[in-house]
C-alpha cells in the first residue's frame, strides 16, 4: 500500500511538474518576487499544445489505477495510445481510462450509424466554429484591442465573445467527437447546451462537462464534497474553482474569474438553489435562464482580458458615458456578418442535437452546410480566422 501510494505520488507530481513549468512558472515567479520585493526575469518557455488537457487525462488514469476503479494497462502502446489519441488530444474532451482504453482495444470498426452520426458531428462542430466562433471573434477582437472603447460597446463584446467561446470550444469538442465516431470511437460529450442553464451550478454540469466531472472526482469529493458539513463544501467549492481558474491560464484574470463562480456556487449551496432538480421546478425557470447567463456571462470579460489592468478599464468603460454611435464604430460589425451571426444563433440548436447524437431531417444538414459556406466565403474575403481559443490551455 505505502509503495502504490508512493508511485501515485511519483506520477502525479511528475505531470503537475510538468504543467508548473511550462505554465505555471513565470506566474508563481512574478508573484513571489512582488511578495519578497523583487523582480522576476520572465523565462521564454514555450507552451505545448493541450498540455493541460494530456496531464490530466494521464492523472485520472493513475489515480484510479490506484483506487483499483481501472486495472493497470500492461501494454505501453496502448496507454500511449490512449493519451495521445489524436481527435481529442489537444482540446478534449478528458477521457477516462475506464471508458476510452477498452475502445481502444476492442478494435471495432465504424458501423453505418457511426459514420452517419459522426459526420454530422463534424458538419455540427465546423458550424459552431466557422459560422459562430469565426463571425463573432473579429467584433470581439477589435473592441479589445481599442484604446478605450465606448461602453455601449463593451457589453456586445463579451456577449459576442461568450458566443465565440461556446462555438469555438464546443465545436472543437464536436469535431473531436465525429472524428473519432467516424473511426468506430465514442467519446464522451463536452457540452449540453450550457446556456440554457437555470443555475450556475448547473451551467457547470452542462459546460466543459469532462472537466468538470474531473475536478469533481478528483478534488471536489477528496476534500469532503457535501458529506461533512456546510463548511468543508464550501471550502472544497472555492478550492474547485480556485484550480479550475488557474487550469485555464497563469494571470489574475482567471484566479478571478473562477473565485467568481466558486462565489456565485457558494452563494446557491447557501440558498439551497442550484440542484439537479433546479430545472424542473415553478413556472420561473426562463426568468431563472435569464439571470443564469447574465451571471456567467458578465465574467467573461475577465477570461478575454489581456491582464487585471484591461479588465478595470474596461468594466470603467461600461459605466462611463455611452455614445452608441461610437460604439457601432469600434465593433466594425457590417450588415454581412451581422446576418450570418444571425443565422448562426437560428441554427445553434440544430449544432447541439446533433452533439447529442440526434439524426436530423437533410434540409437541416442543407442548411447548416450553406451557413458554413457563407461564413468561410466571408472569413476568406477578410473577416478573418481565429485559432481554437483552448489551445492555448
Amino acid at each position: 500500500k505505502a509503495l502504490k501510494k508512493l508511485y501515485l505520488s511519483i506520477s502525479v507530481l511528475f505531470c503537475l511538474g510538468l504543467l508548473v513549468w511550462f505554465k505555471y512558472l513565470n506566474f508563481l515567479g512574478e508573484a513571489f518576487s512582488a511578495l519578497a520585493g523583487g523582480q522576476w526575469r520572465p523565462l521564454d518557455i514555450l507552451l505545448p499544445v493541450g498540455c493541460s488537457f494530456y496531464t490530466f487525462q494521464a492523472m485520472s488514469y493513475v489515480i484510479d489505477v490506484y483506487r483499483g476503479k481501472q486495472p493497470a494497462e500492461r501494454s505501453i502502446l496502448y496507454y500511449a495510445l490512449y493519451i495521445s489519441f489524436f481527435p481529442q488530444l489537444v482540446a478534449g474532451p478528458i477521457e477516462r481510462a475506464g471508458s476510452l482504453l477498452p475502445q481502444l482495444k476492442a478494435n471495432k470498426k465504424a458501423a453505418g450509424e457511426d459514420l452517419v452520426i459522426g459526420a454530422g458531428q463534424v458538419l455540427g462542430g465546423l458550424f459552431l466554429k466557422i459560422a459562430v466562433a469565426d463571425m463573432a471573434g473579429p467584433v470581439v477582437d477589435r473592441v479589445f484591442a481599442a484604446a478605450a472603447p465606448d461602453g455601449s460597446a463593451v457589453i456586445p463584446a463579451v456577449v459576442l465573445f461568450a458566443l465565440q467561446i461556446y462555438g469555438d470550444f464546443g465545436g472543437y469538442s464536436m469535431i473531436a467527437r465525429g472524428s473519432a465516431r467516424l473511426m468506430g470511437i465514442r467519446l464522451r460529450r463536452n457540452f449540453d447546451r450550457p446556456y440554457a442553464a437555470q443555475s450556475v451550478r448547473e451551467f457547470w454540469r452542462r459546460w466543459h462537462m469532462s472537466l468538470s466531472e474531473w475536478f469533481t472526482d478528483y478534488v471536489y469529493i477528496p476534500l469532503g464534497g457535501n458529506r461533512k458539513g456546510l463548511m468543508r463544501q464550501v471550502a472544497a467549492t472555492f478550492a474547485v474553482f480556485l484550480l479550475s481558474g488557474l487550469w485555464h491560464g497563469a494571470d489574475w484574470t482567471f484566479v478571478f474569474w473562477g473565485l467568481w463562480h466558486g462565489v456565485l456556487c457558494v452563494l446557491e449551496i447557501m440558498m439551497g438553489r442550484g440542484g439537479r432538480g433546479a430545472e424542473a421546478d415553478g413556472g420561473k425557470h426562463r426568468l431563472r435562464q435569464v439571470l443564469t447567463c447574465a451571471a456567467v456571462i458578465a465574467p467573461w470579460l475577465l477570461f478575454r482580458a489581456d491582464g487585471m489592468e484591461q479588465a478595470g478599464m474596461l468594466l470603467g468603460r461600461v459605466f462611463s458615458a455611452w455614445d452608441i454611435p461610437s460604439g457601432i464604430a469600434v465593433t466594425g460589425l457590417t450588415l454581412k456578418t451581422a446576418l450570418c451571426l444571425a443565422g448562426g444563433l437560428l441554427l445553434m440548436p440544430a449544432a447541439g442535437r446533433l452533439d447529442s447524437g440526434e439524426k436530423l431531417p437533410a434540409m437541416t444538414y442543407f442548411y447548416l452546410t450553406l451557413c458554413v459556406a457563407l461564413a468561410w466565403f466571408l472569413r476568406a474575403s477578410g473577416t478573418g480566422a481565429n485559432a481554437f481559443i483552448y489551445f492555448r490551455f
